[in-house]
Order: C-alpha cells, then structure tokens, then sequence
C-alpha cells in the first residue's frame, strides 16, 4: 500500500515546479519530486478522512512532499489533544526546511479548537534554540494566536528568541508584522524597545510595510522606528 501511494504521488510530480522549487529551498536535505502543494493539500484531506493517523504509515521520510504530507496529515486530524499532540512532538524534530514548517503549522486545526491546550505544547519550543523548534512554535502561533487574549504574552515570547537561525529570525519579523494587523498601537509600542537584533528589528518593519492589511498611517509610524545600520 506505501508503494501504491508513492506511485501515485510520483504521477503528480511536475519537472518545470521541481526545478523552480528546488531553488527556494537551498540545502534541502530530501529529494522534491515537485508535486505543487494544492494536491498535497487534497491528499492530506483525503488520508485524514479516510484514515485518520493511520495514515502516516503509508508515508516515508524519503522526500519532501511525503514530509509535507505527514504534517499536513497530524493537522488534519480530528482528535483530542492526548492523541494528536504525541504525533506533532514526533514531527517537529523532521522539519527540515521553512516550507514543511509552514504548511504544518498552518494546517495545525487543534490550535482553533484547543487553544489553551495548544498554547501550553509551544511553550518549550519558545525557549528552544534549534532553528525549526523555534520556527514552529512562532509560525503556529502567528497563525492562530496574534489576536486576542495570547498577543501580550506572543510580543514578550518573540523579544526573547533564544535562536540565531536565520529562518528562526525571520518568523519573529513576520509574526510582529501579522501582530500588527491585529494589534497595531501595542506593536508600535513593541517596536521603540524590544531587544531584537538590527537585523531582526527592522526586517519586521519591511514586513510591515509590505502588508496589505496595515493601514498606511501605522506603516509610516513603524518605517521611522528603523534602525541604521553600520
């Protein structure tokens, strides 16, 4: 049945998307057949309904679109905390580019029916200084936590990023920036004294200029909190 489903996945693969995506994630250490991600997104829906975290036997660690599918998959699933939380502490140590980080944690359901519950698993990933450890607790929590009663204790959680990852700094840039749409005088307020790093400082304010849903006024208060650089 494994080889069933990696013959199918094989025949989605396109050459000309394996080639583009090859070069927006340098260094990666799984083969990418180039499968694009709305099939992959169709085939988690797909094994989560049919066969919930069963499915994730059908899936390897061989490439990267069967570990995009093992994230996409624990998202999906429908379950308690007891049982999906286990599988995403077994995931997390696989994430091995921005992209799978991404699309797991976007595809991360439980944390909308189970915030407190979820809140509480990022906790240790918070304080982790392994780049992708870091990036999933970030990522899943400007997905689901940048507004409302968890975006204090999120601006405090990002002014400590105990990584120096590049992709570890640039999750602390687009959560301020995503905290912004949401929390625009308290973001500001943010900005004139965190203790992030220049470069992490001010490539959140390029995100927030870069936003369509920060209003003008707010981009050009936050662009004079830049800092120079030497």
């Amino acid at each position: 049945m494994q080889k069933a489903f990696k013959k199918r996945l094989l025949s989605l693969a396109d050459p000309q998307y394996q080639q583009f995506s090859t070069k927006l994630l340098p260094g990666l250490s799984t083969p990418l057949l180039g499968v694009r991600l709305p099939h992959l997104r169709r085939l988690a829906k797909e094994l989560a309904r049919k066969h919930g975290a069963q499915a994730l036997a059908l899936l390897t660690d061989e490439t990267f679109e069967e570990l995009m599918l093992q994230g996409m998959v624990i998202g999906e699933l429908k379950e308690d905390p007891k049982s999906v939380f286990p599988l995403v502490k077994q995931f997390v140590p696989k994430i091995n580019c921005w992209s799978v980080c991404d699309s797991f944690c976007t595809t991360l359901k439980i944390a909308q029916r189970f915030p407190q519950e979820t809140w509480a698993l990022l906790a240790p990933y918070f304080k982790d200084t392994r780049e992708y450890y870091f990036r999933f607790a970030a990522v899943t929590a400007l997905v689901h936590f940048a507004k409302g009663p968890y975006a204090k204790e999120l601006f405090a959680l990002l002014n400590n990023c105990p990584s120096n990852g590049f992709y570890a700094k640039m999750a602390v840039a687009w959560a301020i920036s995503v905290l912004c749409v949401h929390n625009p005088p308290e973001t500001l307020a943010f900005l004139k004294q965190d203790a992030l790093d220049d470069f992490t400082h001010n490539k959140a304010i390029q995100k927030i200029g870069e936003s369509f849903r920060v209003p003008a006024d707010i981009k050009a208060a936050a662009k004079a909190l830049k800092r120079p650089l030497n």
